[in-house]
């Protein structure tokens, strides 16, 4: 099926979708009118049939309405702030034969986005507001931003029942994606299978249409350039969001960051890295479905276009910001969700980042000599002794995760070690002045001693940590760079733990619970949700809400203020001796051995572990726990990724078991 026949089924599925649940419900009001003049007890069941069918078709439906409607992200800029960005817009839009969005938002993601407000998902269009991405400012320049914004607009061009199918499939995805299980979206969700089977040459098409307006405003090679720095910039920006806007979180203050940006991938090592990357992303990039061509087929497609412009504007995107050393900060200022402090330039941020990591690491080293049991001070000169009498693995054991393979562990202690220690001296240099860090946008941030020289941690101790004859001439090249050797930070506190998903709900210890997958450890929160509530989670929007914003108030607060929770269960990493997973179809199962003793830092409750839930493995030193999932779990975040990092090589898992790779 090609082409008007199949966008006239999807329409007409979609209306069929709307209108058969009502004529259904007048059907049986019709019934029940008729029935009641002749036989009131008979027109009284009718009725009540009429009025239980109606109530679940209204409640189903309105469930089904109100879903995907999601706030819009970013800051608006109207015309009149930004006359430039806006006129470059309309003209996209005029040559796209497309209506200009009605708002314009700009957003901190490398992306760009066409996003339309709908009413019954999708039939009627009552607003459109686009999201760019400010990373892409920097990124691209002027004909490559509008190649971009062709290409965005083009796919929503024209008022044709293609168009009109594919923004109803839009709505229908975002509406299921919005819904918590239930009825409802069980029954909504075999109707969106159909619908995107019918619209996916639809939507395929209507990619290859926008880049095909690309073509016809920027040329050939500026979209092809623009599709593949796409791909880049987004690379680009997890790096830069990783190795350095990360610097601000730590130690508290705004960084400028579209000009680091631009910086940084300006850098020529960055530069090229990006480029070499990104072929290789678009080479390796396979299509999630028949409605999304991977950029390695679009460009084959375009490589056949032959327009090109008379000219091109080779100016950075940022051209079209007013007063960008003004605009900008301002912007950024607006996107950013708390107030990280006082705007500071990034040579200071990287040395105050630097110094902040280093002290963290030397409190690292500081309390696993505490916790090793080795008898020795956690000064600089008591690490390199103990390392000197062979202590190493001991020393450095309670820092090391406990899930690494027994054949990893040699090469951890020694990396370990030479992390924790090369900071050490770092922190000792920097603490009296003998050191700074200083920004690299090629890589992470360089040591520079007071000479000028730059000091490498990590060639410095390493030699003597593979082998601990050579600690005396490690001990002698210390004393002449001015190493203060009493020198020791305070034992680092208990680390909190950071989330990596929730799955809720789940069985344990008999009865329901969310459990939240940190980088420490496991927490199990009674769940105090209902079954009834869930059932109305899937069908009334304010219950849906409700459920959402309960799960955001769990991934938002503190683990260690959840673990005081009544009912609260603990499992920490480092009490797991090994785990299992068992997967039939959509359920599993993870069992757990772990170590209850005296030395054990789990908080699990004696009514838990005497509930069947749990029993005695082999070793009788160990208690065995089962988590279940059940058919309505879900999951939130990346719990299952979470949960193979954090179990690592104890975690034995069937081979289909992909969920938890």
């Amino acid at each position: 099926m090609r082409g008007p026949w199949r966008a006239a089924l999807a329409v007409a599925l979609h209306i069929g979708f709307l209108v058969v649940p009502a004529a259904l419900v007048l059907g049986l009001v019709s019934i029940t009118a008729y029935t009641i003049r002749h036989d009131l007890g008979d027109g009284l069941q009718a009725g009540f049939a009429a009025l239980l069918v109606g109530a679940s078709v209204a409640m189903v439906l309105r469930g089904v309405l109100r879903a995907g409607h999601r706030p819009p992200l970013g800051v608006v800029v109207d015309g009149d702030a930004q006359p430039q960005l806006w006129r470059r817009l309309r003209k996209v839009a005029e040559t796209a034969e497309a209506d200009s969005p009605d708002e314009l938002r700009v957003t901190c993601e490398p992306t760009l986005r066409m996003r339309e407000r709908t009413r019954l998902l999708g039939l009627l269009r009552s607003e459109s507001h686009l999201e760019l991405g400010l990373p892409l400012l920097a990124g691209l320049t002027v004909t490559e931003l509008s190649a971009v914004l062709a290409d965005e607009i083009g796919k929503g061009e024209g008022g044709g029942l293609d168009a009109l199918a594919v923004r109803i499939r839009n709505a229908v995805i975002e509406a299921e994606r919005d819904m918590v299980g239930g009825p409802t979206k069980w029954l909504f969700s075999g109707y969106v299978v159909l619908c995107r089977r019918i619209t996916a040459p639809l939507a395929r098409g209507r990619v290859m249409r926008g880049d095909a307006v690309a073509v016809s405003l920027a040329g050939k090679r500026t979209t092809m350039a623009a599709l593949r720095k796409r791909v880049g910039l987004e690379l680009g920006w997890e790096d830069y969001s990783a190795e350095y806007l990360s610097m601000a979180t730590r130690v508290g203050r705004t960084p400028e960051i579209l000009p680091g940006f631009r910086a940084f991938l300006e850098h020529p090592e960055r530069k090229h890295g990006l480029a070499e990357r990104a072929k290789e992303s678009i080479a390796a990039e396979k299509s999630a479905d028949a409605a999304s061509p991977t950029v390695a087929q679009r460009l084959d497609v375009l490589k056949r276009a032959g327009h090109e412009p008379d000219e091109t504007d080779d100016r950075p995107a940022l051209a079209l910001i007013r007063e960008p050393r003004r605009d900008v900060p301002a912007i950024e200022d607006r996107l950013l969700v708390g107030d990280l402090g006082e705007r500071t330039p990034w040579p200071e941020l990287a040395r105050l980042a630097g110094m902040h990591d280093v002290a963290v690491k030397a409190g690292e080293l500081s309390s696993a000599v505490e916790q090793s049991g080795v008898s020795t001070e956690p000064t600089l000169v008591g690490v390199l002794t103990a390392i000197h009498r062979g202590e190493t693995a001991d020393l450095i054991n309670p820092a090391l995760n406990p899930g690494l393979a027994p054949e990893l562990v040699d090469e951890a202690v020694v990396d370990t070690m030479t992390e924790l220690l090369g900071a050490a001296v770092v922190d000792a240099l920097v603490r009296s002045e003998r050191a700074h860090h200083q920004l690299d946008w090629g890589g992470p941030s360089t040591v520079q001693l007071t000479d000028g020289r730059a000091l490498d941690p990590d060639k410095l101790v390493r030699p003597a940590v593979l082998d601990p004859r050579l600690v005396p001439g490690l001990h002698r090249h210390l004393v002449h760079l001015g190493v203060p050797l009493d020198h020791a930070q305070p034992a680092a506190e208990e680390p909190e733990p950071k989330l990596s998903g929730i799955v809720s709900p789940v069985r344990y210890a008999g009865e329901s619970y969310d459990l939240l997958v940190t980088d420490r450890g496991l927490l199990l929160l009674p769940d105090r949700t209902r079954w009834m509530y869930r059932l109305l989670a899937g069908a009334l929007t304010p219950v849906r809400r409700s459920e959402h914003e309960r799960l955001d108030r769990l991934a938002a607060t503190p683990a260690h203020r959840l673990r005081e929770l009544e009912g609260a269960q603990w499992l920490d990493s480092r009490d797991v001796a090994t785990a299992e997973l068992h997967e039939d179809g959509a359920d599993w199962e993870l069992t757990l051995d772990l170590y209850l003793d005296e030395y054990a830092v789990s908080e699990v409750s004696s009514r838990a572990t005497d509930s069947g839930e749990s029993e005695s493995p082999d070793d009788e030193g160990m208690t065995r726990i089962r988590i279940r999932s059940i058919p309505d779990s879900g999951a939130r975040g990346a719990p299952y990724s979470g949960l193979g990092e954090l179990m690592g090589a104890r975690m034995a898992t069937a081979e289909n078991n992909h969920q938890f790779e």
